[in-house]
């Protein structure tokens, strides 16, 4: 027995000029529609900033002290006088500095949801367009595009200021020129092939995204590709490469970011390093454990270790993950390769993740695709269990499934808007207000270190020396040696900014010679709930003097 999904989808899309049914809307108007909807419902989650404004993660000021340096000093980096690392991704720093170019007087938080808003309504259109041409009827198509816009979790992605929704929406628009049907002409081998640069150049861990691109089209049994298509999009590929690795060079010394070895043991060290068993669980148990989180805040309170799905958050996170693999099997019965390579690319982001760095990230940005992919899977999951387990009538299951899922996605906006609103609050509270402490009572030229760097740099506007191993390679020797103290004396800090806990590993064990000048904690209820879900930042963080800075941790220099 077929599923309502094959029966509509064994038709294949009709070419362009051909004749329509009168009740079959046109590809153009669902595109438009669709594009609609997504600016709509992300509207609706932005309105959390009407009364909390600013971003929700402190990862997300680091990009704008970047780009400020690059706009103003013209130097790539987070320090303003000479090259250095603190981002991931290159393209974004160039698209975050030309508003200080160009919009020098805009609030950074309204030009990212300008950019949000122009890169959504992409997303959308281009997904229907994606499953229009892999022969999908318009209600499937529109279904699998329109989904994303009711998870909270993914349109989130579009208020932290960061280069995730682009990732995505690249990556979609590569997949839909190269996979043209027919014999694609030079310029849409040109675009594909530009696009494939441009996901390489927002998010580095990309560069496996064109060779698996090709490599797919290869061994399909489809028409074969000229060997132009294959050089085209290689040598497009090869630069945007190249930059990236270039920029690396430059700024780290190093072909991979300085971001990844301090970040790898900050995340990992406690669990037995990122390649450990007790790693990979927690990475995949947390995946799953994050399910349940889309659509509530009833998990909050939710302690136990990842691994132990054994709990109610865990078990509800494995039926949902059911049902997601039934909607993969759904959407893999097919033969066009469009979606089949989409859930290929989210696989591979996936596992190399966990190969390279097993951590979910802030809200699951990390791995964007697969964010964006929770809803379709299990829209077309819960429709394919009920056509083949409960054998319920094509249009009766249809409908059921559809009104399931409207009524989850008002629960996961509304859940992700209060996410939302205590990480803005937590972060404005803390960091805000330590910056601002900062710029009324600290010199410009005052020698500063700092785990969190994002919102104090910003604010602050002076040079702050970063403590959580994302821009000074020789401070990863430093780190996890335990000698993070011996650091501070070597780069004579003056003041040092420390979370309220968890600096044991850090080697400040009794933090003997460090005088607490300012200290600010958020309320538990804003904290706790933007923690759980997103990692924003811990509790509460101090401004410490070190006295003379001759000495820190009990150790004198």
């Amino acid at each position: 027995m077929q599923t309502i999904t094959e029966v509509q989808e064994s038709r294949p899309a009709r070419p362009l000029g051909t004749i329509r049914s009168v009740r079959e809307p046109s590809d153009r108007i669902c595109a438009i529609a669709i594009a609609l909807l997504y600016l709509v419902t992300f509207l609706i989650l932005a309105s959390a900033l009407r009364t909390r404004f600013g971003f929700p993660l402190d990862d997300s000021y680091i990009h704008q002290t970047v780009a400020r340096n690059l706009a103003y000093h013209h130097v790539l980096g987070f320090l303003a006088d000479r090259p250095s690392s603190g981002s991931t991704s290159l393209l974004w720093e160039f698209l975050q500095a030309a508003k200080y170019t160009l919009l020098p007087g805009l609030d950074p938080v309204f030009y990212n949801l300008g950019l949000s808003l122009v890169i959504l309504p992409v997303i959308g259109s281009t997904f229907f367009l994606l499953a229009r041409r892999d022969g999908m009827s318009w209600k499937a198509s529109a279904v699998l595009a329109a989904a994303p816009t009711l998870s909270g979790n993914f349109l989130w992605l579009g208020l932290i200021g960061m280069e995730h929704l682009f990732f995505v929406a690249f990556s979609l628009l590569a997949i839909l020129f190269w996979f043209d049907g027919g014999k694609p002409s030079l310029r849409q081998v040109i675009i594909a092939g530009f696009f494939s640069g441009l996901v390489v150049l927002t998010r580095p861990e990309a560069v496996v995204f064109a060779p698996m691109l090709l490599a797919v089209t290869a061994v399909s049994r489809s028409r074969p590709r000229p060997w132009r298509d294959y050089a085209i999009v290689t040598a497009l590929w090869f630069v945007a490469t190249s930059l990236v690795v270039s920029a690396n060079f430059w700024t780290s010394g190093s072909p991979m970011p300085a971001t990844l070895q301090g970040r790898s043991w900050l995340y990992f060290h406690s669990t037995g390093g990122s390649h450990s068993v007790g790693t990979i669980l927690r990475f995949v148990g947390g995946w799953v454990q994050r399910l349940p989180r889309e659509f509530s805040t009833g998990f909050v309170n939710q302690l136990s270790s990842p691994t132990q799905l054994g709990t109610r958050t865990g078990l509800i996170g494995v039926v949902l993950l059911a049902f997601m693999i039934c909607g993969v099997v759904a959407l893999l019965r097919r033969k066009p390769l469009r979606i089949k390579f989409l859930l290929l690319w989210a696989l591979v982001h996936f596992l190399t993740y966990l190969a390279t760095f097993p951590a979910a990230g802030h809200g699951g940005r990390y791995q964007p695709i697969v964010v964006m992919l929770l809803f379709p899977l299990l829209f077309f999951g819960v429709l394919f269990a009920l056509r083949r387990m409960v054998h319920l009538p094509a249009k009766v299951a249809f409908a059921l499934v559809f009104f399931v899922m409207l009524v989850s996605g008002v629960a996961s906006i509304s859940t992700w808007r209060r996410v939302t609103e205590s990480g803005v609050a937590h972060i404005s509270r803390v960091h805000g207000e330590i910056g601002t402490w900062m710029q009324q009572n600290l010199p410009p030229d005052t020698r500063l270190a700092a785990f969190d760097i994002g919102r104090v740099s910003y604010e602050w506007k002076g040079q702050v020396i970063d403590l959580g191993g994302l821009v000074d390679p020789s401070y990863y020797h430093y780190l996890v040696s335990g000698q993070v103290p011996q650091y501070l004396r070597d780069k004579r800090i003056q003041y040092v900014m420390l979370p309220g806990a968890g600096t044991k590993d850090m080697g400040f064990s009794d933090r003997d010679g460090l005088e607490v000048v300012f200290r600010r904690c958020s309320e538990s209820a804003d904290w706790l709930l933007g923690w759980r879900y997103t990692i924003n930042a811990t509790q509460c963080q101090e401004i410490d003097r070190v006295p003379d800075a001759t000495e820190v941790g009990g150790a004198k220099r």
